[in-house]
C-alpha cells in the first residue's frame, strides 16, 4: 500500500481521536483525561494514540493545532498585511486613519471568531490563558502574540506616537474587551438577557467594540 492511501485511511482516526480528546481536555483538564477512555468514545485501539500522535502531550497540541487553524481563518491575511507594513492608504485617506480601518477590521475578525468558537474550544483557550502550558505557547507564537503586537504597531501609528508601556496597556485594554465574550460570557450574558450570541446580538458588539476602539485609539 502506497503513503498516500495509508495517510488517506489514517485521516477519519485522526480525526475522531481530536474529536473524542477535544472533549475529554474541555471535560476534564489535561492530567485528569484518560487516553483509553479518549479512544474508546473515538472508537479506535488505544495503542493509535502514540501511533498518530506519540503520547498525550502530543495529542493536547494537535488539538490546539486544529483550534489555531479555524481561528486564523480571515485573521491571518489581515495580521501578514500589517505585519509587512504595506497598507498604502488611498489619495483621500491619510495613513493613520488606514491604520485604524485596519485595526477595526481585525478586531472585528477576532471577535467573531471568539464568539462563534466552539464551547469546548472556548474552555480551553480560556484554561490555557489562566493556567498556561506548552499549548499556550503555540497560541501564542502563532496568534495571539502576532495579534498583540499588531495592535501595538497600528496604535502606534494612529496615535502618531513611540512605542511605550503606555501604549502597551491601552493595547491590553483593548485585548481584554474582545476576551469578555470568552472569559465572562455567563455574566456578560445575564447582564443583558440574551441567551444566545446570534446575528443581531453580534452586530450590537462589533458596533461597541469599534466605538470604544475607536475613543481609546483617538484619545488622549
Amino acid at each position: 500500500m502506497n503513503e498516500k492511501c495509508r495517510s488517506s485511511r489514517g485521516e477519519p482516526t485522526r480525526d475522531a481521536l481530536l474529536d473524542a480528546a477535544t472533549d475529554a481536555f474541555a471535560r476534564f483538564g489535561f492530567e485528569a483525561a484518560n487516553l483509553r477512555q479518549i479512544a474508546e468514545a473515538a472508537g479506535v485501539n488505544p495503542a493509535l494514540i502514540g501511533y498518530h500522535f506519540k503520547g498525550k502531550e502530543g495529542l493536547y497540541l494537535a488539538v490546539f493545532e486544529r483550534i489555531l487553524v479555524h481561528m486564523a481563518g480571515v485573521v491571518e491575511p489581515l495580521l501578514a498585511r500589517i505585519e509587512t507594513g504595506i497598507w498604502p492608504a488611498s489619495p483621500e485617506q491619510d495613513r493613520r486613519e488606514r491604520a485604524l480601518e485596519l485595526l477595526l477590521a481585525m478586531l472585528e475578525a477576532v471577535l467573531t471568531r471568539l464568539v462563534h468558537l466552539q464551547p469546548a474550544w472556548g474552555t480551553l483557550v480560556v484554561r490555557e490563558m489562566s493556567s498556561p502550558t506548552a499549548a499556550f505557547d503555540l497560541l501564542y507564537g502563532r496568534l495571539i502574540g502576532r495579534g498583540q503586537r499588531a495592535l501595538v504597531s497600528l496604535l502606534q501609528v494612529v496615535r502618531d506616537e513611540p512605542d511605550s508601556e503606555r501604549l502597551r496597556l491601552l493595547a491590553a485594554t483593548i485585548f481584554a474587551q474582545m476576551l469578555l465574550v470568552r472569559h465572562a460570557r455567563a455574566p456578560f450574558m445575564r447582564l443583558l438577557g440574551w441567551e444566545r450570541i446570534g446575528d443581531r446580538e453580534l452586530a450590537a458588539l462589533v458596533a461597541l467594540l469599534r466605538r470604544n476602539v475607536t475613543l481609546i485609539a483617538l484619545g488622549d
